[in-house]
């Protein structure tokens, strides 16, 4: 009888499978959510501090997702900042969006920059193919953008009811997916002289704090971020992560705890006779309870194990799918939803287990 509630999984393949595939489902549907919004996130962090510069200068109440803002500050204002005690650089940069790229619906970033003053701040923008800007009308995409959309040089994107021309292809991983020149930019969105925040560059040998609270005194109310901290203030201020991370667990222990109850109940139904005769050679309700607990652990554990399966295959798929975007399957998500896939099923069985362990022997063995 030990091998009992292996035998009974292999028994009923069909329901067993459907078991199995619900579980995982829930375990996957966790992992690649979460992955999606995590890597995403990890990935934009990772681009603004790879940029090189020491320190964010942004207008009072920005958001530090720089997607959110627009120009409003003064260009003027980085001659001002470029005074201040231990400031050896200063870059103006722009931030606007497209959501269309050669017809195909996505959003993609595009900063307007001073390409002298953006390359002295820090990495700058690497141009791997073909130039920087000739004119005006020159744009830069990186080879990730460029990779996903077949873009080439001197190919022409009609944007902001203009047509740009792709004269360089610079190295992903820093800043945006496209740059265009500070002043064209401007003029394109109808902001002249305006930008949405500065590229901070400290003096070699001075201290970044220091110097970013000698901005926040002589510039009070701006937003003065060292980009030492910048992915902790990120993550602090991703609205509705946290949240969405608890809804998709709950909903994947729901899931789980629904199909295991449907499929433990109909199973001790379809068993009645078989627990009759348990029941007569001697087994007990705790017997009974272990029996039934025992199977949906199994199924739950190998719904596990297909879920992780499943969520790697989903994370390629994607990718593969979706060049720009990013999956990041974190070692501690893997443990967490497999914790809610079991729990899920374990306490969907409890029900099942305890209807199976009251049943009455001779009732049990006259049931048709």
């Amino acid at each position: 009888m030990a091998n009992l509630p292996l035998s009974n999984i292999f028994y009923r393949k069909t329901r067993t499978g459907i078991g199995i595939l619900s579980v995982a489902l829930g375990v996957s549907m966790v992992l690649v959510l979460v992955g999606l919004t995590q890597g995403s996130l990890n990935e934009y962090a990772d681009r603004i501090t790879n940029m090189g510069a020491d320190i964010l200068f942004m207008a009072p109440d920005s958001s530090p997702f720089l997607v959110l803002n627009t120009g409003v500050m003064s260009e003027r204002l980085g001659e001002k900042l470029g005074d201040v005690t231990g400031v050896e650089a200063v870059a103006p940069v722009l931030h606007w969006r497209v959501t269309s790229i050669k017809g195909v619906k996505k959003l993609v970033s595009i900063f307007g920059v001073d390409l002298p003053s953006y390359n002295r701040i820090g990495r700058g923008v690497e141009i791997v193919e073909g130039t920087g800007f000739q004119g005006p009308g020159d744009i830069i995409v990186d080879t990730v953008l460029s990779t996903a959309d077949g873009l080439k040089l001197g190919d022409t994107l009609p944007m902001m009811n203009q047509d740009f021309r792709i004269s360089g292809i610079c190295k992903a991983g820093a800043g945006a997916r496209m740059y265009m020149r500070l002043d064209a930019l401007q003029e394109a969105t109808g902001q002249p002289g305006k930008t949405a925040l500065f590229l901070i560059k400290v003096a070699q040998g001075r201290r970044v704090g220091d110097v970013a609270a000698a901005l926040e005194s002589q510039f009070e109310g701006y937003k003065v971020t060292a980009l030492e901290g910048f992915v902790e203030e990120l993550r602090d201020n991703a609205l509705g992560l946290k949240q969405f991370t608890r809804v998709l667990s709950v909903l994947a222990v729901i899931i789980s705890f629904l199909v295991i109850l449907l499929a433990m109940y109909t199973t001790i139904i379809e068993r009645t006779r078989e627990i009759g005769v348990l029941k007569a050679l001697g087994a007990g309700k705790l017997y009974i309870i272990q029996l039934v607990m025992t199977e949906s652990f199994l199924i739950c554990l190998l719904g596990v194990l297909v879920g992780f399966g499943l969520s790697l295959l989903g994370r390629a798929l994607i990718l593969t799918l979706f060049p720009t975007l990013t999956v990041a399957l974190i070692p501690s998500q893997f443990a967490i939803a497999a914790l809610l896939g079991i729990f899920g099923g374990l306490m969907g069985a409890l029900y099942p287990a305890y209807r199976a362990a009251r049943l009455d022997p001779v009732e049990a063995l006259n049931f048709e």
